[in-house]
C-alpha cells in the first residue's frame, strides 16, 4: 500500500477562520447563560452517566413517576427531573456536531503538522550531513536547528534558543 505523504496541501483563507470564529463564538454566546462551567475530572468522574442504554430508563422512570405521583420519594422531583432531561437531550445534537468538527479540526492539524515536521526533520538531517561535511551555508542552519532538535520533544525556552 502506497503511503501518501502529503495529504493537506491547501492554504485556509483568513477569511475562512475568521468566519468560522465568528460563527463558532455567536454559537457559545448563544449557549453560554444555559451551560455550566467545566467540571473538574473528579467531579466529573464522580457523577452517574446518562448513555445509550440509560435514556430509555430515565424517560420511563419520568413517565411512570408522572403516572404515579404517590410512589415518588420525596427527595425526588420528577418535574426537575423532567427538565433536567430535556436539557441533556436538547444538547445532544450541538455536542455531536461539535464533536466532529473538533475531530475534524484535530485530524486535520495532526497531519498537516505530522507532514511539516517529517519535511523540516528531512531538511535538518541534510543540514547536518552538510554542516559535518563542511559546506560554510549550512553550518549557521545548522546550529540554529539542532539546539531545538536536540530538545527532543521537551519544551523549547528562550534560554535554550539563545544558547
Amino acid at each position: 500500500m502506497a503511503i501518501n505523504t502529503n495529504r493537506v496541501s491547501l492554504v485556509i483563507p483568513q477569511t475562512a477562520i475568521d468566519t468560522a470564529m465568528g460563527f463558532f463564538k455567536q454559537g457559545f454566546d448563544t449557549l453560554k447563560p444555559f451551560l455550566i462551567e467545566a467540571l473538574s475530572k473528579e467531579e466529573s468522574d464522580a457523577l452517574a452517566k446518562v448513555g445509550d442504554k440509560s435514556e430509555p430508563y430515565v424517560l420511563d422512570g419520568i413517565a411512570l413517576g408522572k403516572a404515579n405521583p404517590n410512589l415518588v420519594p420525596r427527595k425526588c422531583d420528577i418535574a426537575e427531573a423532567e427538565k433536567d432531561f430535556s436539557v441533556y437531550e436538547a444538547l445532544q445534537a450541538p455536542d455531536v456536531l461539535i464533536s466532529q468538527i473538533s475531530q475534524a479540526i484535530n485530524s486535520t492539524k495532526v497531519i498537516a503538522g505530522a507532514e511539516a515536521l517529517d519535511c523540516i526533520n528531512k531538511f535538518y538531517t541534510s543540514v547536518k550531513n552538510d554542516a559535518e561535511d563542511g559546506v560554510a551555508d549550512a553550518i549557521p542552519v545548522y546550529d540554529v536547528l539542532k539546539v531545538r532538535y536536540a530538545a527532543n520533544g521537551r519544551r523549547i525556552t528562550k534560554a535554550d534558543v539563545t544558547k
